[in-house]
């Protein structure tokens, strides 16, 4: 019986080629999006799961008060894991770690820079990282020895045994390979290659390492089994509270396998993260599969008209309607594995496109039995929602109407397939205008004044001791033609790191212990990063006391309710000597948070400002022979300032070129649609056209009375689409700082692209059986 079913499926989907092509096509982009999702959901879903005991492993954060709002901070103070070892039973191993950045590693010929950290031995206690050679927690229990992964012992020493030999790091400290561990998953939230052992961190931080008022370093925890979290949050804050004024301050354990998918906070309270996006991708995913079904019930149900003698035949021969009910459904079900053949091949195609957007690397690993099940059921459930609708329409035909020649299309039908359509283009008008505004969120947010200059600006990071011959290399540089001004500081002007929130100021009420952003810098810092002074001056060699000044950004000025004049106002032992006009930094969305500037000898980053000239390429290469000269053993590094911003919008970037491409595929399933239908009412207005032709009619006329009737469906998606995606946008916004205002414009232009697109889809029928002989069409009568 089954055999049967799938044989007249086949004979019917062979013998349609035209509505079977349109059929499988939609039916297949939608799949193949939606094997897409499944790989993604499945890999965002596992992050971290290797890790035996996942479920305890907790980062420790910070809620502070920011004025009228709730700041959440992962950057906590160094005394705090002592605290949690000695106070809090529940915590069974804590550890501290530093940020993850480039480290330089050095053995024989061989010398590179390496992603690496600065951890205490606990952390490996905690996480489930597979150890080749050696024990990496005994080696982190020695200053003097380091772990690496597999990938960075081949390439520093070859094959073979890797622990106990050599390597320089920073070409300050040589260090003893005390374990190698496999390379570390790219579903990791840790992401490293060397690792090395925090009491040398402490040593190099020890003015500041053991001061609750500076948060610069992550602290991880792993809990007792029987712990609860709610419980052990309280005894946190009261360990805390013993050792420090915490006041404003309230400190958690947040889980990290929430961390990957919920790792935004918004006033204090986890506000998502990466799950909205698989969210809306899911919904996006959905909805196109819907686009998909709706283009296999619509042709169906106007081809009606050929398959009722079937039916009709069918039934007088004692066929119940339950048997044709499953002949048609079989039908669906035939088309939608076909369908997820060619998805296949389609996702195998797209995936190595895919997998060049930030942050995305899976594998076309489908043939597992979580995603295999997961795509077998969403295949199954596609063909019983395409086929549903044609199935109980078309087999409740009466046998004595169909062969009598009476059974049409009624008005009913031809009401439910513009419905269809329309529900198709409200979701296609959705997201054109999405791509609309997400594009033009990017331009604003790529187009926005930075207060700085970054044209012209190199930065080169300061490895090993190269901080400490700056001034060397300052001198030499400053006599380089192409070089208009050289400065150095401890961060990067993209991204600042440390926060301090005991400063104190006069007038300073309760309500104003926030955390105030502190960076160091060298003389001529904001005339090379093209910073404007708002009031004040800058330092100045000519001053000897600016070692004990101080700048402030206008945000810290207005957060602090300083009273003018503002300089020479005193903020804990420094005085302040200017105010900076604001900048964009940390993130290019948001509003620029408050900050402190102070005066250092060196800096982690050296900043050069070239002159705009087409001798750039000249003043490079000798800037590289002067960095080359004050520090040979380190490779040189450079960074074009403008490139390193562009990079901040990758994530934006990525996210356009996402919704564009949903976008254009769910409109080019509609367009599969609407040509089949227009294909279909082509046919069936033969003898009418020939007609009209015959009396007289032109061809824009006739071509105008077969579009007319797909015009109005979109015309009514557009006016159903816009408050759904204005009220959708205007959340997303929302979200950001620094963003643009929703336009008239944006909703009539994707009205109008939405419009044109269908217009020029089924003018193609149109305008041939506009053009076709009417005697042709009319020799029958």
């Amino acid at each position: 019986m089954l055999h049967n079913y799938f044989l007249v499926s086949w004979r019917n989907i062979v013998k349609d080629k035209v509505s079977s092509i349109i059929n499988i096509g939609g039916l297949a982009v939608g799949l193949a999006i939606t094997i897409m999702l499944l790989l993604w959901i499945r890999d965002a879903m596992n992050y971290d799961k290797f890790h035996a005991k996942l479920p305890r492993i907790h980062q420790l954060m910070f809620n502070h008060q920011l004025g009228g709002d709730i700041g959440t901070s992962r950057s906590v103070a160094g005394p705090l894991a002592a605290v949690l070892r000695e106070d809090v039973p529940d915590i069974r191993y804590a550890a501290r770690t530093t940020y993850t950045n480039q480290q330089m590693v050095h053995a024989g010929e061989n010398s590179f820079y390496e992603r690496g950290f600065y951890a205490e031995p606990d952390l490996f206690r905690m996480l489930s990282f597979e150890t080749i050679e050696g024990n990496p927690i005994t080696a982190l229990q020695d200053p003097g020895s380091v772990v690496i992964t597999e990938r960075t012992a081949k390439k520093l020493f070859g094959t073979g045994n890797a622990t106990g030999k050599i390597l320089q790091h920073n070409n300050v400290h040589d260090l003893k390979v005390g374990a190698v561990i496999r390379d570390i998953p790219l579903n990791s939230t840790f992401q490293f290659d060397v690792v090395l052992p925090f009491k040398i961190f402490e040593q190099e931080n020890s003015e500041w390492i053991n001061r609750w008022d500076n948060n610069s370093i992550q602290t991880w925890a792993e809990l007792t089994p029987s712990s609860d979290i709610t419980i052990v949050n309280k005894k946190i804050q009261e360990a805390v509270k013993r050792h420090a004024d915490v006041e404003k301050v309230t400190f958690f354990a947040y889980p990290l396998a929430d961390l990957h998918l919920y790792g935004s906070f918004r006033n204090g309270k986890v506000s998502g993260g990466l799950i909205d996006g698989v969210k809306v991708m899911i919904i996006t995913g959905v909805f196109i599969l819907l686009i998909a079904c709706v283009n296999f019930m619509n042709l169906a149900t106007a081809h009606s008209e050929r398959r009722a003698r079937e039916v009709g035949v069918r039934k007088v021969l004692g066929a119940p309607r339950k048997v044709i009910i499953i002949q048609f459904l079989a039908e669906a079900l035939c088309m939608t594995f076909l369908a997820l053949l060619l998805a296949l091949l389609l996702a195998r195609m797209v995936l190595p496109f895919v997998n060049r957007l930030p942050d995305v690397h899976f594998s076309f690993d489908v043939f597992n039995w979580p995603v295999l099940g997961a795509l077998t059921g969403i295949t199954i459930i596609t063909g019983l929602v395409a086929g549903s609708y044609p199935a109980f329409f078309l087999s409740n035909f009466k046998p004595v109407k169909v062969l009598k020649g009476t059974v049409t299309n009624n008005k009913g039908g031809a009401l439910l397939r513009k419905g269809l359509v329309t529900f198709q283009f409200v979701i296609s008008i959705f997201l054109i205008i999405s791509i609309v505004v997400i594009f033009r969120q990017q331009q604003h947010i790529q187009n926005r004044p930075l207060g700085y200059e970054k044209e012209n600006l190199i930065i080169i990071p300061a490895r090993g001791d190269m901080g400490d011959k700056f001034s060397l290399f300052k001198a030499e540089v400053q006599q380089i033609p192409g070089v208009q001004s050289i400065s150095a500081g401890s961060n990067n002007m993209i991204k600042f790191g440390g926060s301090v929130d005991g400063i104190q100021w006069p007038g300073k009420t309760d309500d104003q212990n926030f955390p105030v952003t502190v960076t160091t810098v060298n003389y001529d810092w904001t005339k090379t990063a093209g910073l404007k002074m708002a009031a004040g001056r800058d330092f100045d060699p000519a001053y000897g006391a600016d070692t004990s000044a101080c700048l402030l950004n206008e945000t810290a000025v207005r957060k602090m309710g300083l009273k003018e004049p503002v300089i020479g106002t005193k903020l804990g032992d420094k005085t302040v000597i200017g105010v900076v006009e604001d900048f964009v930094f940390n993130q290019a969305s948001s509003n620029p948070g408050p900050m402190m500037i102070s005066l250092g000898t060196g800096g982690s980053y050296f900043f050069v400002r070239l002159k705009n000239d087409n001798n750039w390429q000249k003043t490079v290469s000798l800037i590289e022979t002067a960095a080359k000269r004050s520090n040979p053993n380190y490779p040189f590094e450079l960074q074009f300032m403008k490139a390193e911003y562009d990079k901040e919008y990758r994530g934006l970037r990525a996210a356009a070129q996402l919704t564009f491409g949903l976008g254009l595929l769910a409109i080019f399933i509609s367009c599969l649609g609407l040509f089949g239908l227009s294909t279909f009412l082509a046919e069936r207005r033969n003898k009418e056209i020939g007609i009209r032709k015959v009396f007289g009619a032109g061809i824009m006329k006739i071509w105008f009375s077969l579009s007319k009737d797909f015009m109005k469906p979109v015309l009514i998606a557009f006016v159903l689409a816009s408050p759904l995606a204005a009220f959708v946008m205007q959340k997303l916004l929302s979200d950001a700082d620094y963003r643009i205002e929703l336009s008239w414009w944006m909703f009539v232009l994707s009205g109008l692209v939405a419009l044109i697109i269908a217009v020029v889809t089924v003018s193609f029928q149109g305008v041939k059986a506009a053009l076709r002989n009417p005697v042709k069409s009319l020799r029958m009568e």
